[in-house]
């Protein structure tokens, strides 16, 4: 029986185990940021600690870390976040599914 903690952090456990490829390929300017407070993903001093960070690959790491102790239905606004920013391709990795064209949706 699951106790709903594993489902719960396995958003947790999708970010330790993708942390490199994140770090190298996430782009945390370009929108992501921005689209994630919007989403209440972010706090505005989240986003300040993030944006403040003066390399990408801080701000990428602080963005993980931040992201690690955020909701499961926050994780899935980052998730749709990387969709609207142009970066399904990290999505579908660290995930291990392609989504869906709105045309197949249709069937």
């Amino acid at each position: 029986m699951h106790t709903g903690w594993e489902t719960t952090f396995e958003h947790t456990r999708i970010i330790q185990q993708h942390y490199l490829y994140l770090v190298e390929r996430l782009e945390v300017k370009g929108g992501l940021l921005d689209h994630l407070l919007s989403a209440s993903v972010l706090k505005q001093p989240e986003w300040e600690s993030v944006n403040a960070e003066m390399t990408a690959t801080t701000q990428t790491e602080k963005l993980l870390s931040v992201l690690s102790r955020k909701t499961r239905d926050q994780f899935n606004k980052f998730l749709e976040a990387l969709d609207s920013t142009g970066q399904q391709h990290v999505r579908s990795h660290i995930t291990g599914q392609q989504r869906m064209s709105c045309y197949m949706c249709l069937y």
